[in-house]
């Protein structure tokens, strides 16, 4: 039984691979492959054909309804096709998609300069231009940023929260973006700040980080802002949930089927924030991210700076992955990281981390056994549910009993699946569950 702590469980963070590997930047393909539903269930509608040429950063895809935000093109070079593709998230479901052929040449869009009047924006023109760039979250929800800001028009923000505790066993890609570009995050936070009109932030960092909590401190004592400080947090699984962060460094909860905005409260990622900095200050749209690239079948394990619609079987070459038909290949963490059958995907704006893993790395996967009301599972869940009871109505498909017990709370850590003596696979149960709803 693996060793557990208040906020969560301790697992092995399997961080040695790539803690220690500074950012590096990534080859770019011939080829780059959009998928044009990046920013969740939003399918964006294409502003270019067939045949056209594009520059680096320009938007090729818009927002149907106002909601979203934009797609840009990750290189310069013509458009190839309109077509549709396989995407990584959500898995093996054919999506409309831009193909660009890269002329390596890198030619700038004409409208590619950054702000530096963006404090004298009022807020709401400050989040419009952020849906401009393209941002959205990046620590895996990938929900669009400007929509996110925006929600003090209809209740008050008090705290921001920027969320740097990366607790997935594997990635470092935001660790090693807080040591290297602590200043442009700090600086990222300022404009949070204003977009949201927020009066306070909080900058959260795991214990297992100090070189991190260090680079940040050392950054906001050159910024001088009194209205950002750091927090160190317990390092435990899944302690960046965003219900966990607003417990612990806000002490308050949010309402069941709520989200963080109706208590005042806006959680953002290390990222996501270096993102808005660099389309606001730089004039960068978000075109390309920082990936962990790790696992025992990588030789070259590492954190790379990647555009977005690379091939991940190149990435994966570059980096030394050995097609081991033994191997697993996983976008995402270990816990609740999606398993894939090959790596014929694009990287999107949601791929933090690969993971080529033999199988001795994982938890084995072993045939079910019945429950035996252990009451493990409820001890381990983050959001306070109770599994068991949750099972039993997913069994039988009892939508009002799934509703009354907060099924939509769920986060699908997984924490439940790896405490139970059973093996049984709850979080793919609830998540099934879930879609039953819709």
């Amino acid at each position: 039984m693996p060793a557990e702590q208040h906020y969560g469980l301790a697992l092995s963070s399997r961080k040695q691979l790539t803690r220690d590997c500074a950012i590096s930047i990534a080859p770019i393909p011939d080829q780059l492959t959009l998928p044009l539903n990046q920013h969740g269930d939003e399918l964006l509608t294409p502003c270019i054909a067939p045949g056209e040429s594009v520059r680096m950063g320009q938007i090729i895809a818009r927002p149907r309804h106002g909601y979203g935000a934009c797609i840009h093109a990750p290189v310069s070079g013509r458009v190839t096709a309109l077509t549709s593709c396989f995407s990584a998230q959500p898995c093996n479901v054919a999506t409309p998609c831009v193909v660009l052929h890269n002329d390596h040449q890198d030619t700038p869009a004409a409208t590619r300069t950054g702000m530096p009047d963006w404090s004298a924006l009022n807020s709401i023109d400050l989040c419009s231009h952020l849906a401009l760039g393209g941002i959205v979250g990046l620590g895996g929800a990938v929900f669009p940023v400007s929509t996110k800001l925006s929600a003090h028009v209809r209740q008050p923000i008090e705290q921001l929260i920027i969320n740097g505790v990366e607790c997935e066993p594997y990635i470092t890609c935001d660790d090693r973006l807080m040591r290297e570009r602590a200043e442009a995050i700090v600086q990222g936070v300022q404009i949070l700040l204003h977009a949201a009109q927020a009066k306070q932030a909080t900058i959260a960092v795991e214990t297992d980080k100090p070189e991190a909590l260090a680079a940040l401190r050392d950054a906001l004592q050159v910024l001088n802002d009194t209205r950002i400080t750091t927090r160190s947090v317990t390092h435990a699984y899944p302690g960046g949930d965003e219900a966990q962060l607003v417990r612990q460094l806000c002490n308050r909860e949010i309402p069941r089927g709520k989200l963080p905005a109706e208590i005042g409260v806006i959680v953002s990622n290390v990222a996501t924030v270096y993102a808005c900095q660099q389309w606001i200050k730089q004039g960068k749209p978000l075109i390309s991210r920082i990936v962990t690239v790790s696992g025992q079948g990588v030789s070259r394990p590492g954190n790379y700076e990647t555009r977005i619609g690379t091939s991940m079987q190149f990435l994966l070459n570059h980096c030394g992955a050995e097609n081991s038909s033994g191997s697993v290949l996983i976008m995402g963490g270990a816990m609740m990281g999606q398993a894939l059958a090959h790596a014929d995907y694009p990287i999107i704006k949601a791929s933090n981390c690969l993971i080529q893993a033999f199988p001795s790395e994982l938890k084995p996967l072993v045939p079910e056994q019945p429950c035996i009301r252990c009451g493990e599972c409820a001890h381990a869940c983050p959001v306070h549910l109770l599994p068991q009871q949750l099972l039993a109505h997913a069994r039988t498909r009892n939508l009002t009993a799934l509703s009354e017990l907060g099924l939509s709370d769920c986060i699908e850590c997984g924490s439940c699946d790896y405490v139970c003596p059973s093996h049984i696979r709850l979080a793919s149960r609830f998540h099934d569950a879930k879609q039953l709803h819709t």
